[in-house]
């Protein structure tokens, strides 16, 4: 089971409307996944405490974070979508 760490400004509702965009894609490839949101100020104590296989975020996030970071913009505007559920789908199958 793959774990996503989905950070934005509140972890309201743009974080949800990433998360169960994360979701589907993972089901659609056959990979299991699990999401938890996190506030953008919150994110790096969460990736401490829960060891994530990687963090999709629509905010800047500071800390020293050894994990794939992925810009969540994607899912919200489409620029570029293809490139990062291609990005996200690669890191979820390692």
């Amino acid at each position: 089971m793959k774990l996503v760490l989905v950070a934005c400004g509140t972890a309201l509702a743009t974080s949800t409307v990433v998360a169960k965009k994360i979701e589907q894609i993972a089901q659609e490839n056959g990979i299991e996944c699990q999401t938890v949101q996190a506030k953008a100020v919150d994110a790096f104590t969460k990736y401490q405490e829960l060891h994530p296989d990687a963090i999709v975020c629509t905010c800047q996030l500071e800390g020293d974070i050894d994990i794939p970071v992925i810009n969540g913009r994607a899912f919200l505007t489409g620029i570029n979508l293809q490139s990062t559920i291609d990005q996200l789908i690669e890191i979820l199958k390692k």
